[in-house]
């Protein structure tokens, strides 16, 4: 397989063995699209009517000189990167090139190495800026999404989550890595594929769960292995990044990898270039990886447990999905689409929601995020006999929740402190405890939308006790 960029490059050389030797450089490293030129005077043309990412231009040009066209092409494509080339080792007019706005500047004759490297990067720098571009655009009309039905999967209300794919559908046309972050059960597979959609690459979207592959199975799995490998190898089999060729290569939990496993990933995402098990000859890949986590890769970074280098390839964009306790307002949403998702799978009619169910599962933190919710959703289904939906289920898993969760690295020892001067500014003066207990229980009513059973128990407090109170005060 071999690589295939569809940047543009333009090369602006007068020499035409020098044009001959950058063209003959760049397509070995599998840039394809090159155009060439001989004068600089073409170049405000090419600009208007060619797709051009990038420009390779000679200082010493007839006609006009390079340094003349790049102040054109820096006043009129201010983004453009362009690499300045000149055959005299002069500090002066580098330092001139530079300040105008050159990207870099080589001496003749050019390491190919060298020349290589300094494209690559420009065109790296030109991708970002342009993605920044159209984030900034997306930034001034926040309500806009071209490809909705990219992310019609994922089901929201919230202004997060709606954030989140603002960005995503901004950064998907590019081949850059993307990090998905997120506690278990958030939904990083779905964000993923739904990444894989708004990029709309022709290849397929391929899927591996990294967690438990030891370093020989995942070269295996990855990459594939020739024909007498191993004792049991009898045939060549293609790996998942072949198969992901065009495509995107989705590796879930990468937190999970073995340091050797590690390596490899570093070098398919730097080179583009991977080894089949038996074979001395590398292939590449135009697959683009979008790779999650569930654990936190700074811990393990400090633990010596995942490579540093491998981390900052795989952040080239990440988001951070939010648990479920963070965006509440698709509770209910969520119940209604798995309600209507359970009703189909269990050939059910979709009952209606108690209003007592809302309240309740704002109580509660899911831990197990989305997941979880589903689960409870179709066992509360399955326990359902009429026309309402049964909430036992939920009862009984919500009325054992510790409903405070201790905030995380808290030292149990620390004092606490109150703000006793709260107390006046709430009630114009030092309360007495019968007017700090009726704030509480008004509160934990409204909290739970006046289902005393609900309230109760987030007051500690038996249903009985919480109806004496309430009739006494009435």
């Amino acid at each position: 397989m071999k690589n295939s960029y569809s940047d543009q490059i333009l090369l602006v050389d007068d020499d035409l063995t020098a044009l001959a030797l950058y063209e003959t450089i760049l397509r070995k490293a599998g840039y394809e699209n090159i155009s060439v030129s001989t004068d600089g005077r073409e170049v405000r043309n090419r600009l208007e009517n060619d797709s051009v990412k990038l420009i390779l231009l000679d200082i010493n040009l007839p006609g006009i000189n390079g340094i003349q066209v790049l102040e054109q092409i820096i006043e009129e494509y201010p983004e453009m990167p362009v690499i300045m080339i000149t055959s005299q080792d002069d500090i002066e007019t580098a330092v001139r090139c530079m300040k105008i706005g050159a990207y870099d500047y080589l001496i003749k004759p050019t390491d190919p190495t060298r020349l290589i490297t300094a494209v690559k990067h420009a065109l790296e720098l030109y991708s970002l800026k342009n993605e920044l571009s159209d984030m900034g655009k997306r930034v001034l009309n926040p309500e806009s999404l071209e490809k909705p039905e990219a992310f019609e999967e994922i089901v929201t209300v919230s202004d997060t989550m709606i954030s989140i794919f603002q960005y995503l559908e901004a950064v998907a046309p590019t081949n850059r890595p993307v990090l998905i972050t997120g506690e278990s059960g958030t939904g990083k597979e779905l964000l993923a594929r739904a990444l894989h959609k708004a990029s709309g690459r022709k290849g397929p979207l391929v899927t591996v769960n990294a967690a438990g592959l030891d370093d020989s199975l995942f070269s295996d799995t990855l990459f594939g292995h020739k024909k007498g490998a191993f004792t049991d190898a009898g045939s060549d089999r293609p790996g998942l990044v072949e198969k992901a060729a065009g495509g995107t290569l989705f590796l879930d939990e990468i937190g999970d990898l073995a340091p050797a496993s590690q390596v490899k990933l570093l070098r398919l995402l730097q080179e583009k270039e991977y080894y089949p098990l038996g074979s001395d000859d590398p292939l590449t890949t135009d697959a683009r990886i979008v790779a999650a986590t569930s654990i936190n890769l700074q811990s393990k970074i400090e633990e010596g447990r995942f490579r540093k280098d491998l981390f900052f390839r795989l952040i080239a964009h990440q988001v951070s999905l939010p648990p479920l306790r963070e965006r509440k307002e698709d509770l209910m949403i969520l119940v209604k689409s798995f309600l209507s998702e359970a009703a189909s799978e269990l050939k059910k009619s979709v009952p209606k929601i108690p209003p007592e169910l809302k309240p309740l599962l704002e109580i509660y933190d899911f831990p197990g995020n989305i997941r979880e919710l589903q689960s409870l959703v179709f066992d509360a289904l399955s326990r359902t006999g009429g026309n309402v939906l049964n909430i036992a289920p939920f009862r009984d898993k919500i009325g054992n929740h510790d409903y405070y969760i201790e905030p995380e690295n808290k030292d149990v020892s620390d004092e606490i402190v109150l703000d006793y001067d709260g107390f006046t500014r709430i009630f114009g003066h030092f309360p007495t405890e019968k007017e700090v207990s009726d704030l509480l229980l008004k509160a934990a009513l409204e909290k739970a939308e006046g289902n005393q059973s609900l309230a109760a128990k987030m007051l500690g407090l038996n249903q009985s006790t919480l109806s004496r109170r309430i009739s006494k005060d009435t």
